[in-house]
């Protein structure tokens, strides 16, 4: 352009020279002087202002290079944050830059955005830090630009007021530029940047490009948190799993799984919980993990809000959730202990609503994937009883199948004695008569007296079935008894300490005494032992037997069915079978077995 005016000049110099002659042409050339000074100064201040642009271009492409350089290392997200606020103050003169992510993305819409500040650099350092959620992030050009999630701008000092202005006021601030933050397709937050002067025009788009690059070291971040999350998850789902598959009882996975949902859904000060619906309408409580004296958890109201979680669920057997329970008819004494937000989620066994699984929160928002990540854990949960059920429902049936198996070895017992036993008895006795009458009368009597003393013999064989099929003395006194009396008998020496003299269920009793005799059998007859100690006690409601042989070891729970009888008996009664036999070192089998609860069947 200043060629084209300079051409011009010239030319239309030299028609005046032309037309008007000699006369006019110093005065033409002092015009061409001026003409041209100015031409010259256009082009100096053109070629200052394109050497500046230039350069200022380069500095922008460096800062972006520098900070694409972080992201591609997979710097921190504060750390990309720390250096895109730095680069921005250098090329365009910002004194103050907040960096706040939204705290619940679906409040876009609904009011006023609730957002927190995670990094604030310059003059915000001081007056906005991390964790503060200042008045500046209410203000309209924020919500502008999350609306339209576009860069937004405003002369703070004209067109704000209120709080937002008074912070802007005590910042100094004149001009903001606020820019949001969108990761994938997802609001994030907001990036605020502020100056004492002015911001040059069209400086949106350019900051536009360094917050992009937060958005990229933030999604990346995320990525990585999320794998890491997913890795952590399936670590405590498959520990969980284990204690399940263990056979852990259902009190240690419940508070495995309330630790594990606290720790992998739940926030600093939130609270979980596990509870049990009851038939009459109330709950139990069965597990909790969070503070000692959780908010809400200790003494939840008599009255519950109708639209509140446990009764949503209750009702629905659906998960449900209460954003805000300030906002909740009957939610007041809820948030008077300090429970301003809650998610439950239902746990289902074989069909049924047995209860749920509840996170409890200070903060009046959830995360939108809070249910989705609970069910994972909750599905265990419903494992976990339905397996102890099936569990409990297999020992019963077990300790029937003992008991009923202890009652026909009873009425064999009765019938033995009472009928064959007693009619052959009687029938020895008639011969032994009849042979006396014989010897008086001087009659030949071996046969009867032979016939009397097989009698005899053969009902002490009965005796000793019978007292193998179930002791008399078992049923009529009791186990210290018993096992006395086992011992008197036994092929190898044996001492008996009974530290009580109490009954026992019957079940229980008939279990212990037959484990000892089938381990004097043992003892005696494979692993040639000199010796065996029995001891018994109760206590807390435990049956604790010990015993215990000095023969060669070796024995196998797995390698017969007489240990594995016996294993499967005490277990049948709820109990426990610890057998420690190394080779050489003799045998010690060790009981545990519940002593306060009547098996079917039993008396005491």
């Amino acid at each position: 352009m200043t060629l084209v005016v300079l051409a011009a000049a010239t030319a239309f110099a030299v028609t005046c020279v032309v037309c008007e002659g000699p006369l006019v042409v110093s005065s033409l050339l002092v015009g061409m002087a001026a003409i041209v000074g100015t031409v010259t100064a256009t082009i100096a201040r053109d070629a200052i202002r394109s050497e500046r642009a230039r350069g200022r271009l380069a500095d922008e492409q460096a800062a972006l290079r520098h900070i694409a350089t972080l992201v591609g290392s997979s710097a921190a997200p504060a750390d990309v944050c720390a250096s895109v606020a730095e680069a921005i103050a250098r090329l365009f003169g910002a004194d103050a830059t907040f960096v706040a992510r939204l705290d619940h993305p679906d409040d876009i819409g609904q009011g006023d955005p609730s957002l927190t500040i995670v990094g604030s650099y310059g003059l915000a350092a001081t007056t906005a830090p991390a964790g503060t959620r200042p008045a500046l992030l209410r203000s309209r050009l924020v919500h502008t630009a999350l609306q339209t999630r576009r860069p937004a701008r405003v002369d703070t000092g004209r067109d704000q007021t209120g709080p937002p202005a008074a912070i802007a006021a005590r910042l100094g601030l004149r001009c903001a530029i606020a820019v949001p933050i969108v990761v994938g397709s997802r609001l994030w937050g907001v990036t605020i940047v502020g100056s004492a002067g002015d911001i040059e025009a069209g400086a949106e788009r350019s900051i536009a490009d360094f917050v992009e690059l937060s958005a990229l070291a933030i999604a990346n971040s995320e990525a990585d948190t999320a794998v890491t999350r997913l890795v952590e998850v399936q670590a405590s789902l498959r520990r969980i799993a284990l204690l399940i598959a263990e056979g852990e009882p259902p009190e240690v996975v419940f508070a495995t799984v309330t630790r594990e949902v606290l720790r992998h859904v739940g926030e600093d000060g939130d609270t979980a919980r596990l509870m049990r619906f009851e038939l009459d309408g109330t709950f139990t409580l069965l597990a909790h993990a969070g503070p000692d004296r959780p908010p809400g958890m200790a003494e939840l109201p008599e009255i519950l809000p109708i639209d509140g979680v446990l009764e949503t669920v209750r009702r629905t057997g659906r998960p449900s959730r209460v954003g805000d329970y300030r906002t909740l008819a009957g939610g007041e004494p809820l948030v008077r202990q300090g429970v301003l937000a809650a998610a439950g989620v239902p746990v289902h066994v074989n069909g049924r609503l047995w209860g749920l699984t509840v996170i409890a929160a200070r903060r009046p928002w959830l995360a939108p994937d809070l249910e989705a990540r609970m069910t994972k854990f909750t599905d265990l949960v419903a494992t976990a009883v339905a397996d102890a059920q099936s569990r409990a429902e297999l020992i019963s049936s077990r300790a029937r199948i003992v008991a009923a198996a202890d009652e026909t070895r009873r009425r064999i017992e009765r019938d033995l004695h009472d009928g064959v036993q007693q009619s052959l008895t009687a029938l020895a006795l008639r011969l032994r008569a009849a042979a006396m009458d014989a010897a008086v009368r001087g009659e030949t009597h071996d046969d009867a007296s032979a016939g009397a003393a097989d009698l005899m013999t053969i009902i002490e064989h009965l005796r000793e079935l019978s007292r193998g099929i179930h002791p008399v003395t078992l049923s009529v006194s009791g186990l210290p008894t018993a096992l006395r009396a086992l011992a008197r008998r036994a092929p190898v020496p044996m001492t008996v300490d009974v530290r009580f003299d109490e009954r026992l269920p019957i079940s229980l009793e008939a279990g212990a005494y037959y484990v000892v005799s089938e381990m004097l059998t043992n003892a005696a007859k494979y692993a040639h032992a000199s010796a065996i100690e029995v001891m018994a006690e109760t206590k807390d409601d435990m049956l604790t037997l010990r015993v215990h042989d000095d023969g060669v070891g070796g024995a196998d729970p797995g390698g017969g069915t007489g240990l594995r009888g016996l294993r499967d008996r005490i277990e049948a009664l709820g109990g426990s079978f610890d057998l420690r036999s190394p080779p050489g070192g003799g045998t010690t089998l060790t009981c545990r077995v519940p002593a306060g609860v009547l098996s079917p069947g039993a008396r005491g």
